[in-house]
């Protein structure tokens, strides 16, 4: 019998388990990975929090980043350059760095009970509690279920809640572990032309000579028959700015859907606290969804241990679905471009500080005018 169990044990799942282990609330995780963010599909870029104050500054949120300091940064940056093809390059004063997500998951967890290489099969509401069977047959009672099993969330389809966005709301993201002898270590590369539709290509120098390389594409375009898996191999053909010259394969491109809507659900169903990208965790502009994740994460723990979930449901929204709805009116915008692409020349004339604040989900005039 316990307090909470935690469903999936990504960046929300982990930071939920930590921050329950810290107060002291009975909990279990469960995660049907054997080995936690194994394999990773993600850019594992995160900006520094001092250049998004608009939202680093939120209790959740900045939690969130003295969790990730536990883990050593692996790579710096100082800039983040955004080619949009044959229009022009936006130099954008981002400074980051990448982190190991299966390091920082592991340390989460550290000391907490959990389960590995198991999933949840069946729920049953009892007078009070639920009770979960995984498919190895463990049963688990718990008052409350932290959600955060992804995209799309199982536990919403056993509750036969809505589990499906429409096409439109996600993407496919495939990410590559390349050796990169000749990439410039201190920026990460954003790529954006019809090639990419609805989304951008990537390389992020990951550690050393390693980089995280990928692209994100709209489901609705791999729906009409593009395939993502051949994009990624034109964009390393095409070698940009020589990044990829004499690179090596380290591991196997693979994908992973990525919500690009913001929430879309209520946070709170019952007792069953939803967070990470089961509620809709990603930026819709840029794709970022580690600190997001973790911050409602750690908010859904903070509500199971105060015994009120409409704390869950405020928080969640004030601290992290506002931001993520800006994201979501600049993505609409992006969304007429990428069907219009011959209005991208127009973006020419947009400063890179304007660009930049675009990129890391910060109001600007523009937001104003879209939203009019």
């Amino acid at each position: 019998m316990y307090k909470a169990v935690v469903v999936g044990l990504g960046p929300a799942g982990a930071s939920a388990l930590k921050r329950l282990e810290e107060l002291g609330v009975k909990a279990i995780g469960i995660e049907r990975k054997q080995r936690l963010e194994t394999p990773t599909v993600c850019g594992e870029f995160l900006p520094d929090p001092d250049v998004i104050a608009f939202i680093s500054q939120k209790p959740s949120v900045k939690k969130a980043f003295q969790y990730i300091g536990m883990v050593p940064k692996l790579n710096s940056f100082e800039e983040v350059h955004l080619e949009v093809e044959n229009v022009r390059t936006f130099r954008m004063k981002i400074p980051g760095f990448t982190v190991s997500r299966r390091h920082l998951a592991e340390k989460l967890v550290e000391g907490s009970e959990t389960i590995l290489g198991d999933d949840v099969v069946g729920i049953t509401r009892l007078s009070n509690v639920y009770l979960l069977k995984t498919r190895k047959g463990v049963a688990i009672e718990a008052e409350y279920i932290i959600a955060a099993d992804g995209y799309p969330s199982t536990l919403r389809r056993l509750m036969d809640y809505d589990v499906y966005l429409d096409e439109n709301d996600l993407a496919v993201g495939i990410n590559a572990k390349l050796e990169t002898p000749d990439v410039n270590r201190k920026i990460v590369y954003m790529y954006a032309s019809p090639h990419t539709p609805g989304g951008y290509a990537w390389i992020i120098p990951y550690h050393g000579n390693v980089s995280n390389v990928g692209i994100g594409i709209r489901y609705n375009y791999v729906r009409k028959g593009w395939n993502i898996l051949q994009l990624l191999d034109s964009f390393i053909k095409k070698n940009p700015h020589g990044y990829l010259s004499n690179h090596k394969l380290l591991e196997p491109p693979r994908s992973r859907w990525i919500p690009v809507s913001g929430f879309y659900a209520q946070p709170v169903n019952d007792r069953i606290l939803f967070a990470g990208d089961s509620l809709g965790a990603t930026n819709p502009i840029n794709g970022g969804g580690i600190f997001t994740s973790m911050a409602l994460g750690i908010i859904a723990a903070e509500a199971v241990w105060l015994e009120n979930l409409t704390v869950y449901s405020e928080r969640a929204r004030n601290e992290i679905g506002r931001i993520l709805h800006i994201g979501r009116v600049y993505r609409e915008l992006i969304d007429f471009i990428f069907k219009h692409w011959s209005t991208a020349r127009f973006a020419y004339f947009l400063p890179d500080s304007i660009v930049t604040k675009i990129i890391k989900g910060e109001k600007t005039l523009l937001y104003n005018l879209l939203t009019l």
